[in-house]
């Protein structure tokens, strides 16, 4: 799973509905119009298409206007059959009949050889203030089909029509005021609006029964611009994709989310997930009442990124995996991720990736060598492997043992358990040590061709 942290910077966002008016007399530009174009202007028009009066009698839910007067748009739309992507900030003009946007050669529509037209949907349009000759704050937004919003206007975004070759084609685009604290209720996320940082966020679950059985787990995510269910909804009901073939498995739900806003700090908790185990029939069966959350900071955040900057490790949830009321401590669970198509004898550490149960912070990812598990006396550890990418293999942790010059002895046996096909199982002594074990963890990967490969991490007991 290679995933890119992005950066955003004024990505458009737009919901409308469209009252088409061809005005090819109309001189929108000076410029020529070649036959294998069209020249598209947009006109948005405010609260222009609420007509009907079931959306009259709540009206007085429509967010407040700001005074300030319209000054640039945010476009963006694709076109023809490759679905050709045009992202735009684009002036805004008037005249006796209005507002229109103003020429930009990236609104110049090409044509293919052969056709007389060509289709172009408009997914997002922003309305922005003037500061200083550049985009200010946002003004007016057309709400999304599927919004709460979508009833202010007849033909919510996205939408589209036919443009034809060698026209100046002016569309009226309906919008609403825009009032930043309720971002959803347009049909957008709280970072498609304002400028920030992107990163992603990835997830993964395993349950635990109260036997003490390890599943992978199907779940359903919700995650929060807050510290708590109070905040902005970034994202709601987010599933993995689930499968067998031949194991249970689970792809991570992985999400784009925003830098922390203005005022919190890098190390300070500003996202807020819930995990709520859902049903796996064949698996374990039926969900019970488990819920899993925490908050996260941008540090957090970061730190699931690998070396490149760019590929992300995944935040390892454990749902009812955790402290036993009945005894002092917790048993320790680590999935060693293999990426089987670029591992080699020399890339173990950029390719091999530990991550465990001791925490929900982040810091837990890392590479082989600097991997140190947290581990309570009298109690016991569990190591699994999984693939990185969902290619089919097997990830089988065949063997675990100290090392030579092993340190602090911290491991008293390791063994497997027929009722947790997939694990290997260690237990802890029972009085307290300090220092490092350094032990080799032997994994094997079955696919086309078997391949075994030797990594080196460490255990450390907590007090």
């Amino acid at each position: 799973m290679k995933t890119v942290k992005l950066y955003l910077v004024l990505i458009a966002v737009v919901g409308i509905s469209f009252s088409s008016c061809n005005k090819d007399e109309n001189d929108l530009s000076d410029n020529e119009i070649a036959e294998n174009v069209a020249q598209l202007s947009l006109g948005p028009v405010l609260n222009g298409m609420i007509n009907n009066s079931s959306t009259r009698q709540q009206l007085d839910d429509i967010p407040d206007c700001s005074d300030e007067a319209p000054a640039y748009a945010q476009i963006s739309l694709i076109y023809g059959d490759a679905n050709t992507a045009v992202d735009v900030v684009v002036e805004i003009l008037s005249d006796e009949n209005g507002l229109f946007t103003a020429y930009n050669e990236d609104l110049e529509i090409t044509i293919s050889p052969g056709s007389t037209t060509v289709s172009v949907t408009l997914n997002d349009f922003l309305i922005y203030s003037d500061d200083e000759g550049s985009p200010g704050e946002v003004i007016w937004v057309a709400p999304k089909s599927g919004s709460e919003f979508e009833i202010f206007v007849d033909e919510p975004l996205p939408n589209s029509w036919e443009l034809r070759a060698g026209s100046k084609t002016y569309i009226e685009v309906p919008v609403i005021c825009f009032d930043d604290r309720q971002v959803n209720m347009y049909g957008y996320q709280f970072f498609d609006i304002f400028p920030t940082e992107i990163s992603t966020l990835c997830f993964f679950a395993n349950y635990c029964t109260d036997s003490g059985r390890h599943y992978t787990a199907n779940y359903s995510l919700d995650l929060y611009l807050g510290t708590s269910d109070a905040g902005e909804p970034l994202y709601l009901d987010q599933t993995p994709v689930v499968s067998n073939n031949g194991s249970y498995y689970a792809d991570p739900v992985c999400l784009s989310v925003p830098s922390p806003p203005e005022g919190i700090g890098m190390d300070e908790p500003y996202l807020y997930y819930e995990i709520t185990l859902t049903d796996w029939p064949g698996n374990y069966g039926s969900a019970e009442d488990n819920v899993e959350s925490g908050t996260l900071s941008w540090n957090d955040v970061q730190a699931l990124l690998n070396d490149d900057g760019t590929t992300t490790e995944y935040l390892h949830i454990f749902i009812n995996c955790g402290k036993d009321d009945e005894e002092e401590g917790e048993d320790t669970y680590v999935v060693v991720t293999v990426d089987t198509e670029n591992i080699n004898e020399d890339n173990l550490n950029t390719t091999v990736f530990f991550t465990d149960s001791r925490s929900n912070s982040t810091s837990n990812v890392s590479s082989p060598e600097n991997h140190i598990a947290l581990v309570d006396k009298n109690r016991k550890i569990f190591w699994s492997g999984r693939t990185l990418e969902n290619t089919g293999e097997i990830i089988e942790i065949v063997e675990i043992y100290r090392k030579e010059e092993g340190g602090e002895f911290i491991l008293v046996r390791t063994y497997t358990d027929p009722e947790m096909e997939g694990f290997v199982i260690g237990d802890i002594r029972s009085d307290y040590v300090e220092g490092f074990e350094f032990y080799n963890l032997i994994l094997t990967i079955y696919g086309e061709t078997e391949r075994t490969f030797v990594i080196d991490p460490k255990l450390q007991m907590n007090r």
